[in-house]
């Protein structure tokens, strides 16, 4: 048998293995047109944040979550799709609540005085493609979603933004 060689402690680095959530968002960014600098807002060493302009005074808002825990982060995506208001805010919310039963594969919340339609998922198990799927089921059931409130709330169509 042969000598052993041993390493000083201090060569031997933690190499991490998995997926940039952050690389992983800067090229979906990027395969949208936009430039993942400019539409970077926050960052911070637990969470980084982007808003993507998705239509005439809309934007898409991607967030990764627990970027210091590799395995337990999380990448979140959600717009807008109705302003609650203050006068009739609890019959608003209770149909929003109906209606989103129909919803497929996303989940709405209520952030701050806005209805959101949005996705979450766990960022080791995610590629660009399964970005652009999930942005696909949130445009899809969109308008959908903001026709049924209306039709549930007995009104022609919900305000714009």
């Amino acid at each position: 048998m042969g000598k052993i060689k041993k390493f000083a402690n201090i060569q031997i680095r933690k190499i991490r293995g998995g997926k940039d959530p952050i690389r992983l968002i800067d090229e979906f960014i990027g395969r949208r047109g936009f430039d993942p600098q400019e539409c970077a807002r926050e960052r911070t060493p637990e969470s980084a944040r982007w808003m993507i302009p998705y239509s005439e005074g809309e934007e898409l808002e991607l967030l990764a979550e627990g970027l210091s825990r590799a395995n337990d982060t999380t990448i979140y995506m959600g717009i807008n799709v109705a302003t609650v208001p203050v006068r009739g805010a609890g019959e608003m919310l209770s149909a929003a609540l109906e209606v989103a039963d129909g919803l497929i594969g996303i989940k709405v919340s209520l952030v701050g005085h806005y209805l959101v339609l949005s996705a979450s998922f766990p960022a080791a198990s995610v590629s660009v493609e399964d970005l652009d799927y999930n942005l696909e089921i949130i445009t899809a059931q969109r308008s959908w979603f903001r026709e049924a409130l209306a039709d549930e709330l007995g009104i022609e169509t919900l305000p714009d933004e």
